[in-house]
């Protein structure tokens, strides 16, 4: 029981701004831009900091275009820093691009 305890802990990230105790939650909600008001998707990835263990970013699909698929742009990473809300069904971010 104290294993499984450690493991759970350890697989545990507590996110600012919200009650979300683990990545898997945090993939399930939808992420909206504030400025326009368009939805960007679902989590996909998150990237953190080896060093510190503090979330960089989190990580989205991008959006599907001829284009893309030859640059092989096909991510749309989001700094942490951007994040404004984590609610209980999606994530606003504040981008200006």
């Amino acid at each position: 029981m104290q294993q499984e305890m450690k493991n759970s802990e350890r697989n545990s990230i507590q996110l600012p701004n919200s009650n979300i105790s683990r990545i898997v939650e945090l993939r399930q909600k939808e992420v909206i831009n504030m400025v326009d008001g368009r939805r960007l998707g679902y989590v996909k990835d998150i990237e953190f900091s080896l060093e510190t263990g503090r979330l960089l970013s989190v990580v989205l699909p991008g959006p599907w275009s001829f284009s893309r698929f030859f640059t092989g742009e096909t991510e749309l990473v989001i700094p942490w820093r951007d994040i404004r809300k984590i609610g209980e069904e999606i994530i606003l971010v504040d981008i200006k691009e």
